[in-house]
């Protein structure tokens, strides 16, 4: 096809995406539009999303609203346009087309919605009662921001998650507009945020993490009002004058420390300018890397070192990068165990787990893109590996006394099976399901398992009542298990030869004897003419 028929065919989709198109059409003509930047950008814009003009253009508006849909859809963030994309757009258009239904609020609740966005910062053109395009765009902004289902919607609910903490306080979270100039403010000061683009991801929480600890602040990494207003007011040098070899305090030397540890990727534990355990961890961690005697001590050394020093944690032990993923795994319901910055087993089953339900390549790999992705994400663990529900269960199980095999958060046969004797001994249905319930039912039973010592009085107890079970010795082998069973069926109980706090009871005040029970009172003839048949019968 020759250059000019080219030239005409994209002409011809300009101007058509230039006219205006009736309401009732534009959708439908939107839908069937063949891929391309303009289509994109067209759905962005039907969306909410400011892309800009429709020109076949990427811009810095659209690579934003591009960013800004991928964010609030939980979709990988690249800013770029693509067919996968567009495809996504417009089943996103679609569902908007024909949504379930919401029930409707009146005008007077519409403006009291306005007056709160506008309150909080977001973009509302009027307080009008009508939910129009920006009220819209302003909804959805509040509800990425918030970590909501994000839909536009005006709702009761919506309506009740702005009334939840509506005064502004200095550490309140910032908007998405107020993050753009936090970014600006850092990035102005040689802060390596990436780009302007309102998301509070890795880079931007490292570069505040780097800035509070150049400005003697305490290093949180949080993207709050207090810091905005400080960064715009330039009031982020006062502490520049502060001679640190003579009115530096011991007190004030660790804070700097735990800052520029924490600025090189260690994992400090609470900044608290406290010398424990955690700190002293990171330290001898640095030292290792920086070749220095490893001595775990916090003094003016070191800090002189740390201020000149290139060093970053490059592994996986005592590090930042493995805390802040290992928090987010927690969030999302996987079991890492203990959160402490090391990359253990245990840690890497629920990456390798979260990477599965994700779709993202099983590598093995720890970055900052996992990292990234995480924050983005809302899938929550609902298998049965690597859970923090089944965790928390197996946790609570082996408290009482029941034998899940190792703490991993992970649905095997000896957890079911403790389950079910745990079911069993509380009086619940016997499932050996883990779920929400069984937990909240452990947390607040006094249901446990038996001990070495509830076994020999069971087994003692069956002793006297004509039941074989070898030696009393606390251990439920073979013998007593069927002495268990044979107590069961002539006592009229479920048949289970497990021992149990109920056998217990039941035996304490039952009269049920064996048949081959002899009491104590028996005169020696009898219990002579008793073994006789016994032997008989066995012959």
């Amino acid at each position: 096809m020759s250059k000019r028929y080219l030239l005409a065919g994209a002409s011809a989709l300009m101007l058509a995406l230039a006219l205006p198109i009736p309401a009732t059409a534009q959708t439908s003509t939107v839908l069937t539009m063949p891929y391309s930047v303009a289509a994109v950008q067209r759905v962005l814009n039907d969306l909410g999303y400011s892309a800009g003009p429709v020109d076949g253009l990427m811009g810095s508006k659209t690579r934003g609203a591009i960013r800004a849909y991928q964010i609030d859809n939980g979709l990988p963030v690249s800013g770029e346009p693509s067919r996968p994309l567009y495809d996504h757009l417009q089943q996103t258009l679609t569902a908007r087309i024909s949504p379930a239904p919401v029930p409707s609020v009146d005008s007077s609740t519409v403006v009291e919605i306005q007056t709160r966005l506008r309150d909080r910062g977001y973009n509302v053109t009027s307080i009008s009662g009508t939910l129009d395009s920006a009220t819209t765009a302003a909804i959805r902004a509040f509800q990425s921001d918030a970590g909501l289902p994000v839909n536009g919607q005006a709702t009761v609910a919506l309506l009740d998650q702005l009334r939840i903490g509506s005064t502004i306080g200095a550490n309140r979270a910032l908007t998405r507009t107020e993050v753009v100039r936090l970014q600006s403010e850092l990035a102005e000061r040689g802060y390596d945020v990436g780009p302007a683009d309102g998301v509070v991801g890795p880079k931007v929480r490292g570069a505040i993490r780097t800035y509070q600890a150049d400005a003697r602040l305490p290093v949180t990494g949080e993207a709050n009002h207090n810091l905005l207003a400080k960064l715009e007011s330039g009031d982020d040098t006062a502490d520049d004058d502060i001679d640190d070899n003579t009115s530096t305090t011991a007190a004030s030397r660790l804070l700097q420390i735990e800052g520029e540890l924490q600025r090189r990727g260690y994992y400090v534990g609470e900044f608290d300018g406290v010398g424990d355990d955690q700190l002293r961890t990171a330290i001898r961690a640095y030292q290792e890397d920086a070749g220095m005697p490893v001595t775990g001590e916090a003094n003016a050394a070191l800090l002189d070192n740390l201020k000149t020093s290139s060093v970053r944690n490059r592994n996986f032990t005592n590090s930042l990068l493995v805390w802040e993923v290992e928090n987010q795994l927690d969030r999302l319901g996987y079991a890492v165990g203990t959160i402490d910055g090391n990359l253990d087993d245990q840690t890497r089953r629920a990456i390798q787990t979260y990477k599965t339900k994700a779709g993202l390549p099983r590598d093995g790999q720890l970055t900052f893109a996992l990292l990234d992705h995480l924050e983005r994400s809302n899938l929550r663990n609902d298998t049965q590996t690597a859970s923090k529900l089944i965790w928390n269960i197996e946790t609570e199980l082996t408290r009482r006394g029941y034998k899940t095999g190792p703490i991993d958060g992970t649905m095997d046969q000896q957890t079911a099976a403790a389950i079910r004797d745990y079911e069993a001994d509380a009086g619940l249905t016997v499932t050996g399901a883990a779920n929400a319930d069984l937990l909240d039912s452990l947390e607040y039973s006094n249901a446990r398992n038996v001990t070495q010592k509830d076994i020999r009085e069971i087994e003692r107890r069956l002793n006297r009542r004509g039941y074989a079970v070898g030696s009393t010795d606390g251990v439920a082998d073979s013998q007593t298990t069927a002495a268990i069973k044979a107590y069961q069926r002539d006592a009229g109980l479920a048949v289970t030869g497990r021992p149990s706090l109920a056998l217990r009871d039941h035996l304490r005040s039952s009269s049920t004897v064996s048949t081959s029970y002899i009491s104590p009172g028996a005169t020696v003839e009898q219990f002579i003419e008793a073994f006789r048949e016994s032997v008989e019968q066995s012959n």
